[in-house]
């Protein structure tokens, strides 16, 4: 596939799916914004929601993202920092507290400091260690209640201090892009031949700078686009989503999805859909 189809058909797909949300349908608010210029994938999710009155958990499953999660609680607020996951990970929220995230659809571009996204893989650590006047940006954001205008500040902060104004796209970029692109597991087999460096190359430059392996990357990404198909309210049994998601067949996908779950899709879609 040519570079620009890559980029137009990638142009517009929806955003990477955390199923928790589901239980935040009062509060729970999110829009798909650009934010960095300098890269292929420059678009991010914002997102807001609000505990209730008891201490809660919120199992976050693989979506190959980086993620900032902002808590504001009023005497210790704290700002995490979590690289892509290769397993659910299941995140402790404070009551009656409210929640601010953003989620940059690529780690490329990024003014990179004291940390990297290959060591950030299945872990979180503090964001105001990983950047510079984080304070300041978390005490702004906590006194605005509006939530486009929390994003609109994290936007100037973002492009002050998120993104890497030196950077140009390399092959790693149209890579990331081709995966995500391809509806069904991709083929490596061709990787010299498209984008010019041996496979070998390639899969170690992707791996440095997403932290994940291509085929590691795909598979999170055709389990995404699974997700997405299982909750969209036409899902007909597995057999169908095992086709459409481009696995081998039903035990295939089973298999797949439990390992970022711990769950197989009829028992996962039934544990976070809310009937009225």
């Amino acid at each position: 596939m040519h570079k620009k189809d890559v980029i137009y058909k990638f142009t517009g797909e929806s955003p990477p799916f955390q199923p928790f949300a589901n239980g935040y349908t009062d509060s729970y608010q999110e829009c798909q914004l650009r934010w960095n210029p300098y890269c292929l994938k420059q678009d991010g999710l914002f997102y807001r929601f609000r505990t209730g009155d008891k201490e809660e958990e919120i199992e976050l499953i693989p979506d190959a993202c980086l993620n900032v999660l902002i808590e504001f609680d009023e005497s210790n607020p704290r700002a995490l920092f979590s690289g892509a996951f290769l397993r659910p990970v299941v995140l402790k929220l404070k009551p009656n507290t409210a929640y601010f995230g953003f989620k940059p659809y690529s780690n490329l571009g990024f003014k990179y400091r004291k940390i990297h996204p290959r060591d950030l893989v299945d872990s979180f650590t503090d964001f105001t260690y990983a950047f510079p006047c984080t304070e300041r940006l978390v005490t702004e954001l906590f006194d605005v209640p509006v939530f486009e205008e929390q994003a609109r500040i994290f936007l100037r902060y973002a492009a002050k201090y998120l993104a890497d104004s030196d950077y140009s796209p390399t092959f790693v970029d149209y890579l990331a892009l081709t995966l995500c692109s391809s509806s069904k597991s991709a083929n490596f087999n061709n990787m010299s031949q498209v984008f010019g460096y041996s496979e070998r190359y390639c899969r170690e430059k992707f791996k440095d700078w997403h932290g994940l392996s291509p085929k590691q990357y795909n598979d999170i990404i055709r389990f995404q686009n699974t997700l997405k198909s299982l909750f969209s309210g036409s899902y007909k049994g597995l057999c169908a989503l095992a086709i459409e998601g481009g696995y081998f067949d039903q035990s295939h996908l089973t298999r797949e999805f439990k390992r970022y779950t711990n769950s197989p899709p009829d028992k996962y879609l039934k544990r976070y859909t809310i009937t009225v």
